[in-house]
């Protein structure tokens, strides 16, 4: 026999004791007497038979209706103890919950053909809930959830209450799963460490052994745990779900833009059917929320196919990829990707006159990955300069043969000039002869420069972390350094120069050369920032996303597009110094962007994207839904053992009928003796 008692805390047990208590007392009031005129003769009799009325035990000894009130009190507080009687069972008095939260859990737990909406999630915390009602007093148990990482939710405590709250904590996630971590969080417990790594005379155990049975509540949707020691953990799986399942997923999705002709996209998808039964459905391509494409899908079990589309779109899109099936896993059924927009860099080039520059920046693909915008030396002097270079609204900003008063906050170019007072010129004008270069650096990569003819030019020497790019006979003629969280590039050599007429002559052949557009496409990737592939990335839900802003911008708003492709705003970021950002907040698959607000715009307005990636599960594993019947724990092979746990047979019902059978009999008594 154990008892669970219903009530917690003082004052509800001081109360319960407090009624029959009370009831007693309400037989010992005094009554009101009446004055009635009565024969002398009756009225000595009714006075000894009050006297045997009013003493103690007499009274008790008489009063039926007193003893079946205090029964039925007594029976109804027993209740409250929730007296059963379990099985014997083995508990080694310390348990330690698993459970399972990964994207698989949400799958039913019961299999397609059984019209049951319970989830693997909501099965496991229903067990786990049972189990700690029929927890001894004399047991402690803690719990863990775990996903791709483990969570305790609860330390080890003898507290139900606690561990109930605890357990209504728990959420299921889309991550995918790895055991590894809760076990790694089990094992402190059953499997004490020593004070050395190797066996000396001086090395002891730093705590006693303390066995716990380890009860793991999941589907087994997890790779074999090699690398771990279960030592005194004693393993017992719960087995969830069902070994028949019905299951297509998409196991990648990616779009790119065709290298030929950029207004072109070329999407590419994956579908797995992880289930155990043949399954077919209708495949739809969704561009910004629009039907642009469909196909079907018929697969085996265990078959896979390969989907292709083509569509145009000039602008930066956001695609969408769903399967139109009811199966038991929907997270898997949708898809994301994005594109980068072209042109999405701003460039601002501040120069008199050079046109071999201007050429070079507006070539087509040039024009594809670049904004540019010429101004005159004089604009450095404005105060609109000073707002735009101080806010880092451009991606770079080229100087020609001029330099501002301050850096900007963002990453220059200074052509034939030195951009602050941390250079200096190490040689006096000459001709120049290059003798070595850097081709392992982004910016000089697919560069043939030796036949450049340079007829004026000086060597230099920038601020300390400077890199030399290129090598002259007079120096560096090409450096670039940090500057914070910038980059400053310093060319030695102008393009173009004055004579002494004042007219516009040419300083180097470079312009005619086939590694001038080159080099300045490599400026535009590397320094402003502009991708020569316009795919966002993607990761899997739960994961850090590490972006880099190559412009200078204080504050982004973090939106994500969903399955019903509308935009929700989830937060708002402090960017780092040096334009790095660290996205936590990706739990839910969809399209993720980072967006600037351009200056005047309201709060409401949708702004520049200046970064995407998408977030997706695309894992194979996680989406064969099929419960295993044993997993690998420690080289030990673990049987999965009847979902169903140990049975308690509770009594309480019966006692608060019982207790409403002698209320009823009272009440009875009570009304015969009216009557």
């Amino acid at each position: 026999m154990s008892l669970i008692p219903a009530l917690t805390g003082i004052w509800p047990w001081v109360a319960l004791v407090a009624v029959p208590v009370g009831i007693v007392l309400l037989y010992f009031l005094k009554l009101r007497r009446e004055p009635v005129e009565v024969p002398s003769t009756y009225l000595w009799s009714r006075t000894i038979e009050d006297l045997h009325v009013n003493s103690l035990l007499q009274r008790l000894r008489n009063s039926i209706l007193l003893f079946l009130q205090l029964l039925a009190v007594l029976l109804a507080a027993f209740a409250l103890f929730r007296p059963g009687v379990r099985e014997d069972t083995s508990s080694l008095g310390r348990l330690v919950f698993l459970l399972d939260t990964s994207a698989s859990m949400q799958a039913p737990a019961a299999d397609s053909a059984t019209p049951d909406p319970t989830t693997r999630f909501d099965r496991a915390k229903k067990l786990i809930s049972e189990r700690i009602n029929t927890m001894h007093d004399d047991e402690t148990a803690m719990l863990i959830t775990f996903s791709d990482r483990a969570e305790v939710m609860q330390a080890f405590t003898s507290d139900r209450s606690r561990l109930r709250d605890a357990l209504g904590r728990c959420e299921v996630t889309n991550r995918p799963t790895d055991i590894l971590g809760a076990l790694r969080a089990a094992d402190g417990l059953a499997n004490p460490r020593r004070t050395s790594e190797i066996a000396d005379i001086g090395d002891v155990q730093v705590a006693d052994a303390l066995p716990a049975e380890l009860l793991l509540y999941s589907d087994g949707g997890f790779q074999s745990v090699t690398e771990f020691k279960l030592g005194n953990l004693k393993p017992v799986y719960h087995a969830i779900g069902a070994p028949q399942t019905k299951n297509l997923a998409i196991a990648s999705f990616s779009a790119n833009r065709d290298l030929q002709d950029p207004t072109k996209i070329e999407a590419f998808a994956t579908v797995v059917n992880s289930g155990d039964e043949p399954a077919t459905a209708e495949a739809s391509l969704f561009l910004e929320g629009r039907l642009v494409d469909a196909a079907s899908v018929s697969l085996d079990p265990g078959d896979q196919s390969g989907l292709s589309f083509a569509v145009e779109a000039a602008d930066a899109v956001r695609m969408r990829f769903s399967l139109d099936i009811k199966d038991d896993l929907s997270l898997d059924n949708t898809a994301y990707a994005a594109l980068t927009p072209s042109g999405l860099v701003s460039v601002l080039v501040v120069t008199e006159g050079n046109r071999p520059l201007e050429l070079g920046l507006t070539t087509e693909k040039a024009n594809r990955i670049a904004v540019c915008e010429f101004v005159a030396p004089e604009f450095l002097e404005t105060e609109a300069f000073a707002k735009r270079a101080a806010a880092g609204d451009d991606d770079l900003i080229i100087f020609d043969r001029c330099r501002p008063k301050k850096l900007p906050a963002t990453n220059t170019f200074t052509i034939g000039e030195l951009p602050s007072d941390e250079w200096e010129w190490t040689s006096p004008p000459g001709s120049l002869t290059l003798i070595d270069i850097d081709r392992t650096h982004p910016i000089l990569r697919y560069l043939e420069m030796y036949s450049l003819l340079i007829f004026s030019g000086r060597g230099m020497d920038g601020p300390e972390g400077t890199s030399t790019l290129i090598e002259s006979d007079l120096g560096a003629a090409l450096a670039i350094a940090p500057r914070g969280g910038y980059r400053d590039l310093v060319l030695g050599f102008e393009l173009v120069s004055q004579n002494d007429e004042g007219e516009t002559q040419a300083n180097t052949n470079w312009y005619a050369e086939r590694s001038w557009p080159v080099f300045l496409l490599n400026v535009l990737r590397h320094l402003a920032g502009a991708a020569s592939s316009s795919a966002a990335p993607s990761y899997q839900p739960g994961e850090t996303v590490p972006v880099r802003l190559e412009s200078a911008v204080r504050t982004v708003s973090l939106v994500r597009t969903g399955e019903e492709d509308t935009d929700t705003p989830l937060d708002e970021i402090t960017v780092a110094e040096g334009g790095s950002v660290d996205v936590v907040q990706t739990s839910s698959p969809g399209n993720y962007q980072l967006v600037r607000k351009t200056t005047g715009e309201s709060a409401a307005g949708v702004g520049n994207v200046v970064d995407r990636f998408a977030i997706n599960l695309f894992d194979v594993q996680e989406s064969r839904l099929s419960t295993k019947p044993d997993v690998e724990l420690g080289y030990e092979t673990v049987a999965a053992v009847d979902a169903g746990i140990q049975t308690r047979r509770e009594y309480w019902r019966p006692l608060l009928l019982l207790a409403l059978v002698v209320l009823l009999v009272e009440w009875w008594l009570y009304t015969r003796r009216l009557s």
